[in-house]
């Protein structure tokens, strides 16, 4: 008989869907039957000889269904029911609300992150690595993450949604990445390099093909990227032979978050350049005239730890004249201050011209104007250096 073209579509899904999910296709095929009412697809199939046929309704199901990633570890631990219990959410993306908390959904970088007012979640791609929950310092008390329920539904959306992202990784890469051969040889998804050992070069720790592959090719050890995983230790002087296989219970999606107290008030990090920034602003406010303006854009500022070194040059900015401002803001920074008055060549003549002038429009003309009486071109074209 045949194949029928709604029965070749089906084992079409099914061969992505395998491919997505890191499953083998008879278990993919075996998903579609029950989606249909049949115990498995062999059942399906002897329908279909007596003349059973989908209708466009159930196609339209069935396609709809398979567009939602699941964990491979489902199928391997023999528990198809529990898949059921993770579309709850799925239909919930992007903005939502979880009680009266409302939430944002987004993939950065292959990470997964649910966020609302004082708490986020983040779901790395790393399926061996625990959810990272972080609560801000100063909402503590009241941050919604420490009600268990809030806190599991939170982390269904979340999972959810990594287990798509998962998937259209496993999608990209070769079938053979993500489904070791009977042997346990996976092949690297971005070197396509082949063997069933596997070594990580953070940890120097030996990873079998099928740990690495239900990993998405992390280090279920310390966590290292595909990057980093190779299937010879070249860096190792005795060809691997010290390096013990990695310890990992296997765990996909611990249950167990790992909570972070973040402190993201802000501060202000006055590291050097801070400092010097705020002192020369002050210099600002102490200069009343074009020529300090360009004293104070000019001065020598330098921070170390006895305090603020400020040097002015002696044609820009007056002999005796403190900077009053700038002093006071080294006080509230508790820094003590050293003066130093210094010559060097001033970027224009007659300085003077600067502590007469009303503004830098007036200034920039006259200084032209006296540059041209001397001979000077007045062209004010920048110069190649």
């Amino acid at each position: 008989m045949t194949e029928t073209k709604e029965i070749r579509g089906l084992k079409a899904l099914a061969k992505r869907y395998a491919r997505a999910n890191r499953i083998a296709q008879h278990q993919a095929l075996d998903l579609i039957a029950g989606e249909l009412g049949f115990p498995h697809w062999t059942k399906l199939i002897a329908a279909s000889k007596n003349g059973w046929q989908i209708d466009t309704e159930q196609m339209a199901g069935v396609e709809a269904f398979f567009k939602r990633a699941l964990p491979a570890t489902t199928f391997r631990n023999g528990d198809p029911e529990a898949m059921n219990r993770r579309f709850a959410y799925l239909e919930q993306a992007e903005h939502g609300m979880i009680g009266d908390h409302a939430y944002r959904l987004q993939e950065v970088f292959h990470d997964v992150i649910i966020a609302g007012e004082g708490w986020s979640i983040r779901v790395p791609e790393n399926p061996g690595v625990p959810p990272i929950v972080e609560t801000f310092a100063d909402q503590e008390a009241e941050c919604p993450v420490f009600d268990p329920e809030f806190l599991q539904t939170a982390l269904s959306l979340a999972r959810d949604r990594a287990l798509q992202v998962r998937a259209g990784i496993a999608t990209d890469w070769p079938r053979r990445s993500t489904k070791p051969d009977l042997s346990g040889v996976v092949r690297h998804p971005l070197s396509g390099s082949e063997s069933d050992v596997w070594f990580c070069l953070h940890c120097d720790e030996k990873i079998t093909g099928t740990q690495i592959a239900l990993n998405l090719w992390h280090c279920p050890g310390c966590g290292a990227s595909p990057l980093d995983i190779f299937d010879t230790p070249f860096w190792s002087d005795d060809d691997g032979k010290s390096f013990r296989p990695v310890k990992t219970d296997g765990a996909v999606d611990r249950d167990e978050p790992d909570f972070r107290i973040v402190d993201d008030r802000p501060k202000p990090n006055l590291n050097e350049e801070k400092i010097i920034l705020l002192i020369r602003c002050a210099l600002l406010d102490d200069a009343t005239n074009i020529s300090e303006r360009l004293g104070a854009l000019r001065a020598e500022i330098s921070v170390d730890d006895d305090g603020v070194w400020i040097a002015l040059e002696d044609d820009l900015w007056p002999e005796g004249k403190d900077p009053v401002q700038a002093l006071a803001v080294a006080d509230r920074l508790g820094l003590e201050v050293e003066l130093e008055s210094c010559w060097s060549t001033i970027p224009f003549a007659w300085p003077g011209l600067g502590e007469i002038a009303s503004n830098t429009s007036e200034y920039t003309q006259m200084m032209l104007d006296a540059y041209a009486q001397c001979g000077g071109s007045p062209d004010p074209k920048p110069k190649e250096s």
